[in-house]
């Protein structure tokens, strides 16, 4: 079930791809972003970490703190150098898809079948070629994105569930939640 804004975000207890525990309440009193993606070869997905990352001195200095969460293993994500880069922010696998489960994060053929209509497949492997992702044949092919933005309060003030699987809350939205732009 999805989660709703309004509500206290679901806690969760977990640990990164370098065994650090991840303890959703420990980020209590600062603003918070969860990044739910596909896998790390998601071209998609990449894209758009990619561009968080690009930002993310501008992001730091706020104080937010962002949360990327991957449903491929641990093992995996530490194979991608790439993925490497994201530190100081943690980057969790979930293979078994826990919190996704916990913030309602849905498979949809469908939606997978929108993406072909709505973005751009060939332009988003281009873009991340050079990244030299690993293939993950173990996940799903149907996971959809979605981005949760939690106060300090820890209570969701936005929750985006993806139409496809290019489908994030734009970087404008994420620059005005953090207070980059009015």
């Amino acid at each position: 079930m999805r989660i709703q804004e309004g509500q206290f975000a679901p806690g969760f207890f977990t640990t990164d791809v370098y065994g650090k525990e991840v303890n959703l309440i420990d980020y209590k009193g600062r603003k918070i972003i969860i990044g739910f993606y596909r896998n790390v070869s998601c071209p998609f997905c990449n894209r758009r970490v990619h561009k968080i990352m690009g930002n993310s001195i501008r992001l730091r200095e706020t104080g937010v703190e962002i949360l990327f969460f991957f449903e491929s293993s641990p093992e995996k994500i530490k194979s991608s150098v790439f993925h490497q880069g994201i530190i100081p922010w943690p980057i969790i696998g979930d293979p078994e898809k826990r919190v996704y489960n916990q913030y309602g994060v849905e498979s949809s053929l469908i939606k997978n079948i929108k993406t072909m209509f709505r973005s751009n497949l060939i332009k988003a492997k281009k873009d991340t070629r050079d990244l030299n992702l690993p293939k993950d044949k173990d996940a799903s092919f149907n996971l959809v994105p979605a981005d949760i933005f939690i106060d300090e309060n820890l209570k969701v003030v936005k929750a985006h569930y993806g139409e496809h699987m290019d489908d994030h809350v734009s970087f404008e939205e994420i620059e005005k939640f953090v207070g980059l732009r009015d």
